[in-house]
């Protein structure tokens, strides 16, 4: 289960991309009403209160990080969130240290468990795993100086396992929900897939009616001429002059045809431009093939992108692959922009290699592999 619920399904996630926010309002909301409880009984109460906006800020930034079309959350980019719930955790234990607040009532654990929450669409199975182990081993060390030598009824151990109780469960729950909808997830798009003879046969099928209506095209010049030299019985040297330029017409048809990619056919709708010199448009697979035509077509076929174009290049590495550019020139909001191209952002991410989208310069690139079927 090396996979997020992100990177399973991650359109739902663009869609629904509210989750850590979620988390850090709670989190900020129940650390605060507690802290308001204990406040009389607190020496160091704004300690807590600080503790509580930490927590908040840590699932706050997991949130910002995770926004649409940012780079996955990774364990080095999962430091920081991590770093300031471990300081918020420390402020609540110094604050603890001059409370009279049993350790059952410590909001901090709660907090602690909030934080590996927040972390749950956008984190593999190991990755929660490991960040619950982290924040559980410090909520522990925490807990000793805070609560330890206290009239509680607890013993040492009971303290320490009543702090770290939250935490695990927080993580144990995290870790069943990521499980559960990665689970979920790679059983249905197992059962969704082409078979690889129906996909053929498809695409054996366009290629027969896209022969049928070159060679009717073709033919639709050619018989009149014919019908024309039959009816009159003899050919004379305007037809010999006139058999030769339909000949070098149709030859020079039929050679554009050839070299025309699939790309090339759809730049003709006009606004797209396409620069592919080796016609690698042609290696990418049926499903690659979908989700760029999507992208195109709705781009283009969007009201609001009439004055726009798309610019898409395509070249060849060292290794096999394909690099593939393409410029999206339209004069849309960035709200807008991101919902139109993320369900084929998305799409693509499933099929190709290393695509990143640039907002600023709306650039959005990609590595179509060798060879490589899907």
């Amino acid at each position: 289960m090396r996979v997020s619920p992100q990177q399973i399904d991650p359109l739902s996630w663009i869609t629904r991309p509210w989750v850590s926010l979620s988390f850090a309002l709670l989190a900020l909301v129940y650390g605060l009403s507690v802290v308001s409880l204990i406040w009389p009984v607190s020496g160091r109460p704004w300690f807590d209160a600080a503790g509580v906006l930490c927590v908040f800020a840590a699932c706050l930034w997991v949130q910002i990080v995770t926004r649409p079309l940012r780079p996955p959350l990774t364990p080095a980019r999962a430091v920081m969130p991590l770093l300031l719930a471990l300081i918020g955790l420390a402020f609540s234990s110094w604050a603890s240290m001059a409370s009279e607040v049993p350790v059952h009532n410590w909001w901090a654990p709660v907090g602690m468990g909030l934080v590996i929450a927040a972390f749950a669409p956008y984190s593999t199975l190991p990755q929660i795993f490991a960040y619950g182990g982290v924040l559980t081993v410090f909520t522990g060390i925490a807990a000793w100086p805070a609560f330890i030598g206290r009239d509680d009824p607890w013993t040492g151990l009971s303290t320490v396992v009543i702090a770290c109780s939250s935490v695990v469960v927080g993580t144990v729950a995290t870790g069943v929900f990521s499980f559960g909808v990665v689970f979920a997830t790679q059983r249905l798009l197992g059962r969704a897939g082409i078979p690889v003879a129906e996909d053929d046969a498809l695409r054996e099928a366009a290629a027969q009616r896209a022969e049928i209506t070159t060679i009717a095209r073709l033919g639709s010049r050619v018989a009149p001429f014919l019908e024309a030299v039959a009816d009159a019985g003899v050919v004379t040297e305007a037809d010999r002059a006139l058999a030769g330029q339909l000949a070098r017409r149709l030859r020079s048809d039929l050679v554009t045809q050839a070299n025309r990619s699939w790309l090339d056919s759809l730049a003709l709708r006009g606004r797209i431009y396409v620069v592919d010199p080796d016609n690698r448009a042609d290696s990418m697979n049926a499903a690659q093939r979908a989700a760029l035509r999507g992208l195109l077509l709705t781009v283009m076929d969007d009201p609001a992108t009439d004055s726009g174009s798309l610019f898409i290049e395509l070249r060849g590495q060292a290794d096999g692959s394909t690099a593939v550019a393409m410029s999206i020139d339209i004069n849309l909001p960035e709200g807008r922009r991101v919902m139109m191209i993320a369900p084929y952002y998305v799409a693509l991410k499933a099929t190709v290699n290393e695509i990143s989208w640039d907002p600023v310069h709306d650039l959005l690139r990609f590595r179509v592999p060798p060879g490589k079927r899907w």
